[in-house]
């Protein structure tokens, strides 16, 4: 996973700079040094991916629906860096992503999933799917929460194959100490996130 996320990581932040946007971070100090951590946010746009691969120095992957692993150049990528690919619809396809999930975090590689399963395209956020922090709750991984703001303007909002250089934020939040949690503080943890995520601005 190492030699693929190095290739993505160090060409993440061109893509913003080529495009003529400024992507602002916050909270940077929250992302731990240790690895093995699920980050977990909402999803404006196909460029959240190297918006949050950019400031990740270490290998980072994503759960994401298996129809964007069968794009003829994101797929590929996503496989390279490690990507769970999950089926929601699919109820035993999914219980096995999470499964999997959970053992990359167990290997050390943080993952990120995005729990509304679509990107909004706008500043909505729709609500979390259950069982959306599943794989941390399973492995006692941490877990640490983000929100993306007007990422959607750069492309999601225009018409046709137009980019907008924009100004864009992504928040990242305190870590949350999930191994350090009862089995019914970590229950309601999952219908807590979309909260937390919401107040980070």
């Amino acid at each position: 996973w190492r030699l693929g996320y190095e290739f993505v990581h160090g060409r993440s932040a061109e893509i913003f700079k080529t495009a003529g946007c400024r992507v602002i971070y916050h909270g940077l100090e929250n992302i731990p040094e240790r690895t093995g951590i699920l980050f977990v946010g909402n999803h404006q746009s196909y460029l959240d991916i190297p918006a949050i691969l950019a400031v990740m120095e270490d290998p980072t992957a994503f759960v994401s629906k298996s129809s964007v692993g069968r794009k003829p150049f994101l797929g590929p990528i996503l496989e390279m860096i490690g990507c769970v690919s999950i089926e929601r619809e699919d109820l035993r396809q999914a219980l096995t992503a999470i499964k999997e999930t959970g053992q990359r975090l167990q290997d050390g590689l943080n993952m990120v999933i995005f729990p509304e399963g679509t990107r909004s395209q706008g500043p909505e956020v729709a609500e979390f799917k259950k069982g959306s922090i599943k794989a941390a709750t399973m492995v006692g991984a941490p877990i640490v929460p983000f929100r993306l703001e007007n990422m959607y303007a750069i492309f999601e909002g225009n018409r046709g194959i137009k980019v907008k250089p924009s100004e864009v934020h992504v928040y990242f939040g305190p870590v949350i100490d999930v191994a350090a949690m009862s089995r019914q503080e970590q229950k309601e943890l999952g219908g807590q996130m979309r909260d937390i995520v919401l107040a980070l601005h």
